[in-house]
């Protein structure tokens, strides 16, 4: 399934859900797949498809239990995560807190897009959205205790911004990751811009063409810190729940480094070994703009006679950017990433709420979801229309200050 079609998926069932309005707790839902009889369980609730697990132990655990929607975000589960995890960040009581979900087909395929396109047309914009999903993620990057994800299967948009700025980062084997927005007229946003910044040639590479890479891709490029293969996930979760031990880091480091294994990527294995030359040589900082970046690709298009392999990612590349991603999406998510090197977090998640308010109210959202996930005619009418067309000044003017102070990024 590539991501387009994981993003039709997640679309189709965001239309068919009823969102949970009350707290209902577990005793009177489908609990299957936890054992309610643990006594070492203090408190069980489930609000907006968010299941949360508090033990003894001082482990406060998240479930995304929206499968039949891929957990993708809604608005409200955004708020519910953020209030939780603000409670557990000020909880002297809470050790660490785990963030998983209850299957292991998607961790989270991203933001709701049916109800982000709806905002996007509404008064107010997409800004009340991202900045209630910013603040969740900045609290999550400066947590005060271990947090850590477990990811396997699909994680897109909000749900690496979700996993991906906890202090562990735990995937199992069949990891689906992409950051694919460039193609229905947003970007890439949710603080991954402070680390595909810092993974050079690699993470400019990942931001603007939206490449979808395994789980040894994540190794590789250490957006994961540990693989624990998926027939020791359920092991390591059950250990790290009910071991009263547990005070820290230390004791984590030490369950989790039971049971992860060494992961090697190669050329067979992996997209980005199989291409980091290429990669390196057409996404390189001495690029200074999406122009050379183009530029280079039809270079190595006409004159690489010898790696049959490499013209061929070079032309799929060149599509992609071209005919199959927003203009202004892709010279934004550029911007972005070599913005972001000098970058703290604070100032990254303030530079992404002011492109993200501006980008996100523009037609080429409309045009992006639209023609893409609705009509599936592939053609979307974006404005400007080519690459060629976009000017430098027009680029910086979605980084200026917002004009209504209440609209910029405010960290907890």
């Amino acid at each position: 399934m590539n991501r387009i079609e994981i993003i039709k998926n997640h679309l189709l069932f965001s239309q068919q859900q009823e969102q949970y309005s009350n707290i209902i707790e577990i005793n009177n839902c489908n609990t299957n797949n936890y054992n309610n009889n643990n006594n070492n369980i203090l408190k069980e609730m489930e609000n907006n498809k968010i299941r949360i697990i508090e033990y003894k132990n001082g482990c406060k655990r998240i479930i995304l239990n929206r499968s039949e929607a891929l957990n993708s975000l809604t608005i409200e589960m955004l708020k519910f995560l953020l209030e939780k995890l603000k409670e557990f960040n000020d909880d002297n009581n809470c050790k660490f807190v785990i963030i998983n979900s209850s299957t292991d087909k998607s961790f989270c395929s991203g933001g709701d897009i049916k109800e982000f396109s709806q905002f996007s047309q509404s008064p107010t914009g997409v800004n009340p959205f991202i900045k209630v999903e910013y603040t969740m993620d900045h609290l999550i990057h400066t947590f005060n205790k271990p947090i850590l994800s477990f990811v396997n299967g699909i994680v897109m948009g909000g749900g690496v911004g979700l996993s991906l700025h906890c202090s562990h980062r735990i995937i199992g084997d069949n990891v689906q990751w992409a950051m694919p927005e460039n193609r229905i007229g947003y970007f890439p946003d949710v603080g991954t811009s402070y680390f595909l910044s810092r993974l050079g040639s690699i993470g400019l590479y990942l931001g603007m063409v939206g490449v979808k890479i395994n789980s040894k891709d994540m190794i590789n490029v250490k957006l994961a810190t540990h693989y624990i293969p998926n027939e020791f996930f359920e092991r390591t979760l059950e250990e790290l729940c009910n071991d009263d031990d547990i005070e820290g880091y230390r004791q984590i480091d030490f369950i989790l480094n039971k049971y992860r294994k060494t992961l090697y990527a190669d050329k067979e294995s992996s997209h980005l070994v199989k291409y980091q030359t290429i990669i390196n040589k057409c996404f390189n900082k001495e690029l200074k703009s999406v122009i050379e970046i183009i530029n280079q690709l039809k270079e190595e298009i006409d004159n690489n006679k010898n790696n049959n392999d490499e013209i061929e990612w070079a032309s799929k590349t060149l599509n992609t950017l071209l005919d199959h991603s927003c203009p202004t999406s892709v010279c934004i998510s550029f911007e972005t990433i070599k913005r972001a090197l000098q970058m703290n977090i604070d100032q990254i998640f303030e530079m992404e709420t002011r492109v993200g308010t501006r980008i996100g109210d523009r037609s080429d959202l409309t045009q992006g979801v639209h023609k893409t996930l609705i009509d599936k005619t592939h053609k979307p009418i974006y404005s400007p229309s080519s690459i060629y067309q976009i000017t430098q000044s027009f680029i910086d003017s979605f980084f200026l200050p917002l004009d209504d102070e209440k609209k910029e990024f405010s960290a907890i």
